[in-house]
């Protein structure tokens, strides 16, 4: 038995899961592998009885990657004053790897920004598993269209689009694949592409902003003095080193394959104290707590709906063509566009601010359950019997109508809009939705004034009709 609980706990380890099952890599924001969310909120993730998917959507992060430049940055500086202080100690064998420690690429120079095979994994599957989740919602062997933010700083973005198209639609997905990349940065995208906010003058992300520097100020120095009473020598972290512990935990296990001994550097609670660092990073960087950050998506959602309204077969005109999209939307971009539509969705709108002083466990709002490395935003149109009594007619019948519901399901858990769960498996009606949904496109107003684009050519009334017309200029075509 000894024997078996020892195999068990190696096992947990692999994958970051400690022995009480706490698994550390399910808690850092947006530096981990994807993993599909708790299910937090009782709501079973199967198609309720009587109904059927007839048109679906997603929006997802690139797959798990290497790091980019100046993070990769804080790792060799990290490297090199650890060389640099050769004659230190430890008095805790968790800290020996240090010893020997160095980055773990191989190939920086052909690496950095890139999706790694961590990533070729979570996308490939991801493919199938949307081909077997709704197997009546695509033609075996037929074209297929998907979306990708074209993200001129990486090819991260369009190469998962790619692999999972791969995963997908098999080995023909070459053939029968077509990739529409939309250049978010030319101006002819201006609020029509999925990232709105490259071409908008007043968009900051601050990363959190004072609640963050708050928080990092009252849970990082216990952790920083903790880990450096236990080194001895020539060698001390510096607080920065400390808060980028968790990230090098993340990068390093998904990376590798192997859990990185930076796992076990920060006790469980002061890694849900990080976690919460991330999700004041979110909220208030492009999320509910930001000013005109969390407005960036609402053009986007708005269209989104009109096109579950318009119905599964909706065929749209395109110049002199015609358009008929996919039943299932597939659209990759990045964690920032996906905390913008986070804030726009509905599902988090009574959640209180988040205070920068103290954490708040009991939040619904938790940025590892959602912008993980290929975290993904869903929707699903629900088309469901209803049965209505003839009676009052004298046939004593009774008539079988159709209705239509919208739901969403964040990292494959089922999220209830807030104030409109009447529908099956507490979905929402889609008309009410799509009211919802107006009301947000008319709280955020003018995107020209938000974006503060008034004395700018791009001035018109922006549209976001991607999804409907695959013949945009700025839509480059990559196969995949």
């Amino acid at each position: 038995m000894d024997r078996i609980i020892k195999l068990l706990t190696a096992s947990l380890a692999i994958t970051g899961v400690a022995a009480d099952n706490f698994n550390v890599l399910q808690h850092l924001g947006g530096n981990a592998q994807w993993f599909p969310g708790p299910e937090v909120t009782g709501i079973a993730s199967d198609v309720p009885s009587g109904c059927k998917v007839d048109l679906t959507a997603f929006f997802a992060r690139h797959g798990s990657r290497y790091p980019d430049t100046g993070a990769y940055k804080e790792w060799t500086d990290l490297h090199a004053r650890l060389q640099a202080g050769k004659g230190f100690k430890v008095t805790d064998e968790k800290l020996e790897f240090l010893n020997t420690w160095k980055p773990v690429l191989s190939h920086p120079e052909r690496q950095i920004a890139q999706i790694d095979p961590t990533g070729y994994k979570e996308l490939h599957e991801m493919g199938a598993t949307w081909r077997l989740r709704y197997p009546d919602l695509y033609e075996y062997n037929t074209p297929f269209t998907m979306w990708a933010n074209w993200y001129k700083s990486s090819p991260r973005v369009r190469d998962s689009a790619r692999l999972f198209a791969q995963g997908f639609l098999g080995p023909n997905a070459t053939e029968l694949g077509t990739i529409l990349a939309l250049n978010s940065s030319e101006p002819a995208s201006w609020m029509n592409s999925l990232a709105p906010s490259d071409l908008c003058k007043a968009y900051e992300d601050n990363g959190g902003g004072a609640y963050k520097d708050e928080w990092d100020a009252i849970y990082l120095p216990p952790i920083h003095a903790r880990l450096n009473a236990m080194i001895h020598g020539d060698f001390n972290f510096t607080q920065s080193d400390v808060s980028i512990i968790p990230y090098l935990c993340g990068f390093e296990t998904q990376i590798t394959g192997r859990r990185s001994p930076f796992c076990d550097l920060f006790t469980k609670e002061e890694i849900l104290q990080y976690e919460y660092a991330q999700d004041l990073r979110y909220w208030y960087g492009t999320g509910l707590g930001s000013d005109i950050e969390k407005y960036q998506m609402v053009p986007v959602l708005d269209k989104l709906v009109q096109r579950f309204v318009d119905g599964p077969d909706a065929t749209y005109k395109t110049g002199n063509s015609t358009f008929v999209p996919p039943k299932i939307i597939a659209a990759f971009s990045n964690d920032g566009q996906i905390s913008q539509l986070l804030a726009a969705l509905g599902v988090f709108d009574k959640e209180a601010q988040l205070p920068g002083n103290k954490a708040r466990p009991a939040r619904k709002f938790r940025a590892s359950r959602f912008v993980s490395m290929r975290g993904t935003v869903a929707f699903e149109r629900l088309s469901c019997v209803a049965h209505a009594s003839n009676a009052s007619y004298g046939t004593g019948k009774n008539n079988t109508t159709s209705q239509t519901y919208i739901r969403i399901r964040l990292n494959d858990v089922v999220y209830p809009v807030v104030n409109c769960t009447s529908g099956p498996g507490s979905s929402c009606p889609l008309l009410q939705y799509q009211g919802i949904i107006k009301g947000k496109v008319a709280a955020a107003g003018s995107s020209t004034k938000l974006c503060n684009m008034t004395d700018s050519p791009l001035s018109s009334k922006p549209s976001a009709s991607f999804f409907m017309d695959n013949t945009l200029p700025y839509a480059k075509v990559i196969k995949p």
